[in-house]
């Protein structure tokens, strides 16, 4: 498996962070995780076109992780010389395919008058399985339906949270992760409901034992250095923040 970190930040936009988005190849198939906006210009500058991906999985519907669902959508329907055949499939929590009608009752039912299949699967906390590898979801604490996905494939796990508060789904999702991707919104002395601290986050990756910890949806003035301090205060193991155009190898 390969991660590219597409967006380390968040709505509070910084001009090294954009919004959260992520790329995963993963075995033959080419995932995008979460969509801010920007997401599919930094997909170009990491040399993966967005006509490569086969599958979009969402951790919720906040603006700052699906702003780009549209532009995808429009820039398949429109790039000149290309016409995408494969199918497409859209993975979101409960509520998605409302919120996937609602977009489309405002930007027209002609965005998606396209010439290939889209299917939109809502996921609660549930195992799907492809060909070599698979996704188990679960629930997390943020918006009500907010999940959080664990990949795996040749032996190798990844973990996403997405947004979330501490919780005991999020460390079962993330036992013994190769990878967890966790976000780290605010410090620990500026807790907000439905976020992680530092510390916090710490605490998740030394109770789910995860093997590498990496941080992201990073809201400005956070520095690094007070965030690695802490985490570091419960997590022993290997820590490092996310930053945009950055990848990783699981």
């Amino acid at each position: 498996m390969e991660l590219t970190i597409l967006g380390s930040g968040t709505a509070a936009l910084q001009a090294e962070r954009g919004p959260s988005g992520h790329l995963l190849k993963i075995g033959s198939s080419v995932c995008l995780l979460d969509s801010g906006s920007g997401t599919l210009l930094k997909c170009l500058q990491t040399g993966t076109s967005y006509k490569e991906i086969d599958r979009l999985f969402y951790t919720h519907m906040h603006p700052d992780h699906t702003i780009d669902l549209i532009p995808f959508l429009f820039a398949t329907k429109y790039t000149p010389g290309f016409q995408r055949r494969k199918k497409l499939t859209i993975y979101g929590p409960a509520g998605f395919a409302d919120f996937y009608e609602r977009l489309l009752s405002v930007y027209g039912r002609d965005m998606v008058d396209v010439g290939y299949e889209i299917e939109v699967r809502e996921l609660a906390s549930e195992r799907i399985c492809f060909d070599r590898w698979h996704v188990q979801t679960a629930q997390m604490r943020h918006s009500r339906t907010a999940i959080g996905y664990r990949f795996e494939c040749a032996g190798r796990s990844f973990v996403y949270s997405g947004d979330t508060g501490f919780c005991d789904e999020i460390v079962g999702l993330a036992h013994e992760a190769d990878l967890l991707l966790l976000e780290c919104s605010f410090a620990d002395d500026n807790k907000v409901e439905g976020h992680l601290t530092p510390t916090e986050a710490g605490e998740i990756a030394r109770l789910a034992a995860a093997r590498r910890l990496l941080l992201t949806h990073i809201y400005p003035p956070f520095g690094p250095d007070e965030i690695i301090t802490a985490v570091r205060s419960r997590f022993h193991g290997e820590v490092a923040i996310a930053h945009d155009l950055q990848r990783v190898l699981i």
